[in-house]
C-alpha cells in the first residue's frame, strides 16, 4: 500500500521551511542585538529578492547547464546576472534603503558593482545548498528503495524455503514408512515439532542463536530415526560464554548446510559420516559441516534451491559480514561459514 506523504514533504512547503531557515541562520547574529522591526522587513525582503534571483536561476538557467548547452547557459547567465542585480540595486535605492545612497559618496556604478558581487556569491551559494540538499535526498529515496527491493527478495527466498525443507521432510518420512513403519507415528511427532518452529518464525526477521541451533539439533534427531546406526553423526556447539544466547540471526539460514550434509553423504564402500561444529565467539558464528562423499552411483540429483537460497540470504543480510567455502577432498566435503552476528 502507498503511504500518504507527509505534509511537510510538499515541495513548496520545503522550500518555504528552507528558505526560512536560512534567513534565521543568517539573521542570528543580528536577531541576538536589539533590532528595529522596520529594518528587520526590511532586510527579509532584500534577501527574499536574492533568494527568488537563486529561485529563478535554478529553474530556468542552471537547467542549460544540465542540458550540456553550455554557450546559451552562460549567455544566459550573464544576462540574467545583469538584469537581477538591476532589479535589487532599484529595490535598495528606491524603497528598502534610500537613505544610505544619499550619504555615501560612492557613484552608483560602484554601488551596482557590489550589488553584482553580492547576486553572484549568493546565487551561487544558495544553489550550492539546494544541490548537496538534492543529492542528499536522491541518495535517502536510492537507499530506501534498495531496502525495500531487499526485503521483497528476503520474503520471497524465506517463501521459497519452507516448501524446500517440507520437501526433504516428506520424502525422510517416507522412506522410513517403507523401512519402519512402526517408527513412523514417533517421525511424525519430531516433524510436528520442527513444522512448528517453522510456522511460528515464519514473519519473524530474527530469533536468537539458541533457538536456531536448537531447531538443528531437533533436524538431527529426525534424521538418525531415518538413517539409524549406519551413519556417525556428530554435532557439536563450543559455546562456553553462552553467547548464543545473546545474538541474533535470520531464521532457517544456517539449515541447509545441514540438509546437504545429510542428502548428499550416503555411501556403503566408505565410512559414512557427518561432523557438524558450531563455534561461538564473542560476535562471531563458525559453523564446519564436514561430510563423506556419496557413491557414484548413490548421488541423489539436487533442484540446488536451498544452497542458492542461502547465499542470496547470506548476500542480503549479511553484506561484507560472511565467508561461505566449501572444500572437496578425496573422500571428503567441507564448507565452513563464518558470519558476524547482529
Amino acid at each position: 500500500m502507498t503511504q500518504t506523504p507527509k505534509w511537510y514533504t510538499k515541495p513548496y512547503i520545503e522550500e518555504v521551511l528552507f528558505f526560512c531557515s536560512l534567513f534565521v541562520l543568517i539573521m542570528l547574529p543580528e536577531l541576538m542585538k536589539s533590532i528595529n522591526p522596520t529594518d528587520l522587513l526590511k532586510t527579509f525582503f532584500f534577501f527574499a529578492i536574492l533568494y527568488g534571483q537563486a529561485l529563478l536561476y535554478r529553474y530556468f538557467i542552471f537547467s542549460l547547464f544540465i542540458a550540456k548547452r553550455y554557450l546559451l547557459y552562460g549567455i544566459e547567465t550573464v544576462v540574467f546576472m545583469l538584469l537581477g542585480t538591476a532589479v535589487l540595486l532599484v529595490a535598495d535605492y528606491f524603497w528598502l534603503d534610500p537613505s544610505y545612497y544619499k550619504t555615501e559618496e560612492d557613484t552608483l556604478l560602484d554601488h551596482y558593482i557590489s550589488h553584482l558581487v553580492l547576486s553572484v556569491i549568493s546565487t551561487s551559494a544558495i544553489l550550492s545548498i539546494f544541490l548537496i540538499r538534492k543529492y542528499s535526498t536522491e541518495v535517502q529515496k536510492r537507499n530506501e528503495a534498495q531496502l525495500m527491493l531487499s526485503e521483497i527478495n528476503i520474503k520471497y527466498l524465506h517463501a521459497q524455503l519452507n516448501p524446500h525443507f517440507f520437501f526433504n521432510m516428506f520424502n525422510n518420512l517416507y522412506g522410513v514408512s517403507l523401512t519402519d513403519p512402526t517408527r513412523t507415528p514417533e517421525l511424525i511427532l519430531k516433524l510436528s515439532n520442527l513444522m512448528r518452529y517453522q510456522l511460528e518464525n515464519v514473519n519473524k526477521d530474527t530469533v536468537t542463536l539458541q533457538e536456531e541451533l536448537a531447531f538443528i539439533n531437533n533436524y538431527i534427531a529426525v534424521e538418525k530415526e531415518r538413517v539409524g546406526q549406519r551413519c556417525a553423526i556428530e554435532y557439536h556447539i563450543e559455546d562456553a560464554e553462552q553467547w548464543a544466547t545473546q545474538y541474533s540471526i535470520a531464521p532457517l539460514l544456517l539449515i541447509t548446510l545441514v540438509e546437504n550434509a545429510f542428502k548428499h553423504s550416503l555411501t556403503i564402500n566408505r565410512p559414512w559420516f557427518i561432523q557438524i561444529h558450531v563455534q561461538i565467539e564473542k560476535g562471531k558464528l563458525q559453523m564446519q559441516v564436514q561430510n563423506s562423499l556419496p557413491d557414484e552411483i548413490l548421488k541423489t540429483n539436487s533442484t540446488g534451491i536451498g544452497l542458492t537460497n542461502s547465499k542470496q540470504r547470506l548476500e542480503l543480510l549479511y553484506p561484507r559480514r560472511y565467508s561461505l567455502t566449501n572444500q572437496k577432498q578425496e573422500e571428503t566435503y567441507c564448507t565452513t561459514l563464518v558470519l558476524q552476528l547482529k
